[in-house]
């Protein structure tokens, strides 16, 4: 066990720039990264602020061309059963066709925060997005009141009906805190944010 949930994202580095971490059960790190479009065959274990400028370092020392069609670096991880992909000013993981992929076979969820306040939730399974969200009450996908348990123990969606205004951290938080203890993610702190991951360009 890596005894790191996810809450802690609200506390970290991250949420100055922004972030979008997926998760997929069963998953190995490699094949995340692959099913999330990156170039596998060109992987290394980078830290957050050498990730950051790994595509510019390439182009420095191989040239351009090297790097031409290649636009930003996710890394990724493994923890109790599921793989994540940590994204640094990101969004990849909130696109239909990557959750799609993500998901076949098996179980994704990502949560994303940008600069602007924007975020969103997402629950794909088996290729289709069943559950998206920016406010738990707004919700969409092929079966987006499935969750509507797990949001409500969450305390996302009160069961007297109302819907509280929850502020942004708070409700990230409650989003992140459902994640773990509905799903089992957890997203080990010291690794994501101090240390290093394999990355891969896309």
């Amino acid at each position: 066990m890596s005894g790191d949930t996810v809450e802690w994202l609200q506390d970290s580095y991250f949420v100055e720039f922004g972030y979008c971490v997926t998760f997929a059960r069963g998953l190995s790190a490699t094949e995340l990264l692959r099913r999330m479009g990156c170039d596998v065959t060109r992987t290394a274990r980078k830290s957050v602020i050498d990730a950051n400028h790994w595509i510019e370092d390439v182009a420095e020392e191989f040239g351009h061309r090297a790097v031409a069609d290649k636009e930003r670096v996710i890394r990724a991880g493994e923890a109790d059963g599921w793989a994540f992909a940590v994204e640094d000013a990101g969004s990849r993981g909130t696109h239909r066709d990557v959750l799609a992929a993500v998901s076949a076979g098996t179980v994704a969820l990502s949560t994303f925060e940008n600069i602007n306040a924007l975020t969103m939730f997402h629950y794909a399974q088996s290729g289709d997005v069943v559950c998206g969200f920016d406010r738990p009450r707004d919700r969409w996908g092929c079966d987006p009141d499935r969750l509507v348990p797990h949001l409500t123990r969450a305390g996302l969606l009160p069961a007297d009906g109302t819907h509280p205004d929850l502020g942004i951290d708070e409700r990230q938080r409650l989003v992140h805190r459902m994640m773990h203890t509905e799903f089992g993610t957890t997203l080990p702190r010291q690794d994501v944010e101090y240390g290093e991951l394999l990355a891969a360009m896309y």
